[in-house]
This record gives structure tokens, sequence and C-alpha cells, in this order.
């Protein structure tokens, strides 16, 4: 969680100094994504949506491999210096399956690789998370709706920051309780604190349990606030007001964890200080190596895109 919010934040530093063209900031978010993806196994499948850093990271994402993508070059392990920071972790040796940033265009992709999992019986488990933004698009009817009727060995996780970019929940859902539409699609629906780590922890490794066992797929939603921007592009002070960005600061689940961990005597503030600011070197050396690597090469541009003739 530290390592993800090291690179988000100088993510925003590097925009600043016209060094980086962009930022979906993962703040706020980092509690689910960690836990979440910390449930699965090295052979699982990962299908992120663009603001997944954390997933990526527990996952075993480095630090450099991603400062590598944020300056798109040639070295880019999620797609080849092809891509704004975050519009693909595809990455085959983590089992990071690649998506789109078409909104929730990947959660069929993430029903159709459960189901080769099914189909294959390698017992394997894919985690797919979106947005609640997600949920009013098509994609996700037709995504759940498949692992339903099929029983995948699919695990969705919404994380539901209450915006679709500046659009508020009350104004994308008839129901703000997106939980309740799993038992339309024939699933078992989980609500959780998604700034609780504990607890998404193990409403996550529940899931995957079952998923595992063949009991049939499990929609988490997970409630956070967003505490920065939707993007570097966006202003998010024009559409929501004063004290609510005071409350979405006070909900970090990286902080609440902290005290969590301090409170039992597992980590102390000196040592939590330490980390963070190890990290944050680490971020910033990862990003001054990765603007120095070799840029992709224009006549490389349709590797990968089109087959050879």
């Amino acid at each position: 969680m530290c390592v993800a919010k090291a690179l988000d934040d100088r993510m925003h530093i590097l925009v600043k100094q016209g060094r980086a063209p962009f930022v979906g900031s993962s703040r706020g978010h980092e509690g689910i994504q960690v836990a979440a993806t910390a449930a699965l196994t090295p052979d699982d499948w990962l299908v992120p949506h663009y603001r997944g850093l954390g997933n990526a990271v527990a996952r075993g994402l480095t630090p450099r491999e991603w400062m590598l993508a944020v300056f798109a070059k040639a070295g880019d392990p999620l797609s080849g210096g092809r891509n704004i920071p975050g519009g693909s972790f595809a990455h085959k040796r983590l089992n990071i399956a690649p998506v789109s940033q078409v909104v929730a265009a990947w959660i069929p992709k993430a029903a159709g690789v459960a189901y080769a999992s099914k189909l294959l019986g390698d017992g394997r488990v894919t985690l797919c998370s979106f947005g609640d933004g997600a949920t009013s698009k098509g994609d996700f009817h037709e995504g759940l709706n498949f692992a339903g009727v099929h029983r995948l060995p699919v695990v969705f996780v919404c994380e539901n920051n209450g915006y679709a970019i500046s659009v508020p929940l009350s104004l994308q859902a008839g129901n703000p309780d997106l939980a309740a539409r799993a038992e339309g699609y024939g699933m078992l629906g989980v609500r959780v604190d998604g700034t609780d780590v504990p607890a998404c922890y193990a409403a996550a490794r529940e899931a995957v349990r079952r998923a595992r066992a063949g009991e049939g797929p499990t929609f988490i939603v997970a409630r956070l606030w967003r505490i920065n921007s939707h993007t570097s592009e966006d202003n998010q002070a024009k559409y929501r007001p004063p004290e609510e960005l005071e409350d979405a600061a006070r909900h970090d689940p990286l902080l609440r964890f902290e005290d969590w961990l301090i409170a039992r005597g597992w980590l102390t503030a000196q040592q939590a200080r330490r980390i963070r600011d190890e990290v944050d070197v680490e971020a910033g050396e990862a990003a001054d190596w990765a603007e120095q690597q070799p840029d992709a090469r224009a006549d490389e541009l349709e590797a990968h895109v089109f087959a050879p003739g």
C-alpha cells in the first residue's frame, strides 16, 4: 500500500514538472486493491481496471517497471510504450490480463478468462476490479450474467468511490445498494468497508475460496473514498463540496491500517514513518532511472497489433 501511494504521489510530481503526461490516481483505493490481490495465488488471474495500481504492485509489479510505463519506454512490460499510465496493466509473468480503457469492457473478458479456467479444470480463480461507474454499463450486466449462468470461478470487486468521474452514484443507480444486484445474477453479493484492510482481505479470501471450490462467483462491493481527482485532467473541487473532500482525506485506508497495526503492537509509528520514507526514495529513484531508458521505437508501432502477413 505504501509503494502504491509513493508511486502515485511521484506521478503527480512528474505531471506538474511536465515530465509525465497523466495520472489516474488510486489514492483511497489501495486497501481493497492490495487486500483482494493478496487473497490470490500466483497462478490465479488478475483483471484490474485502469486505477488498479495497488493490485498490480501487490501482484509483483516493481517501481521501475511501473515508471517505464509512465514514461512510455521501450522496456515497458505493460504495453511496450503504447499506452498511457494505467491504460493497461497487462503483465504475462504476473498473470495480469490486458484490459481496455473503455469503461467496463474488461468485465466480460474476465468472465471469459474464468470460463477458460473452468473448461480446462486448471483450478485458477480470476479477480476482476472496476469502479461504480462500470456498473452502469451493459458490459457489467453481460459479464456478471454469464458468470452466474456458468457458475464461473471469478470474483468481481466494485471499488465504489461514489463517483463515475464527476457523476455521483445517486445519478447512476436507482438503487445505490449495488451489491443487491448480485441476486439477479445468481451469485453472492458482499458489502465491505473498502478502507478496512483486514475486512477486505477476509471478504476476498472467502470469495476466492468459494470460486476455487466450485461454488460460483461473488460480487464484492467495497465502499471507499476517492482522495484525489479522477485524473490529473480533472478538478474534483468543481463538483465535490469542500467538506466532502475533507471527509475523503480522513478515510485513507493506509492510515487506518497503520493505526490498526500499531494498536496491536505489530508496527511502531517510527517504523511506519521509515517505511514511507524508504518507498518515497525508491519511487523517485525509479522515476529518474526510467526516464533515462530508451524510448519506444516508431518503426515498431505495429508490433503485437497486426499479425505478420
